[in-house]
């Protein structure tokens, strides 16, 4: 993987062209949509972004998305409910594989082990964040890492 994000990027770019050949607009609509996001974006930043940056924006997309389907679901909007269904399927087959559970809390014990002893909670998700690196949701390491805490306490 390059550092300026653009494996990434040419892998969406690929992605567009099959969805443009399969005339699948719901995928080339929703990637064409985050294509346009990381354009802005480095316009922004006035410079390419990188991976993790990149997989910060599909997941921002894929939270927008999970928020809009619970508006859907109380509007009784089923033929939007099942868009963005679809929009989350195709951006998650973007995201780097997500550790499991498994892994995680051996990285959390590596982590927990290498701290000081008494290191706070915020030191110890930090780190453990900084290894995860966007392959696992902060919800999950937070309890993993306050379970491990309590066994050690």
């Amino acid at each position: 993987m390059s550092e300026n994000g653009s494996f990434l990027k040419e892998r969406l770019l690929e992605a567009m062209k099959g969805a443009l050949r399969a005339k699948d607009q719901v995928r080339l609509d929703t990637i064409r949509l985050v294509l346009a996001e990381i354009k802005n974006a480095e316009i922004d930043k006035r410079g390419p972004l990188g991976e993790e940056e990149i997989v910060a924006l599909i997941r921002r997309g894929i939270k927008k998305r999970e928020e809009s389907i619970e508006y859907f679901e109380k509007g009784n909007r089923p033929e939007l409910l099942e868009k963005a269904r679809r929009e989350i399927e195709v951006l998650k087959e973007f995201l780097p594989s997500q550790l499991s559970q498994e892994e995680i809390v051996h990285i959390v014990r590596e982590v927990l082990h290498s701290c000081p002893a008494g290191a706070s909670f915020g030191v110890v998700m930090k780190e453990v964040m900084a290894q995860v690196k966007g392959r696992a949701e902060g919800q999950v390491v937070s309890a993993v890492v306050r379970q491990e805490m309590n066994n050690m306490r």
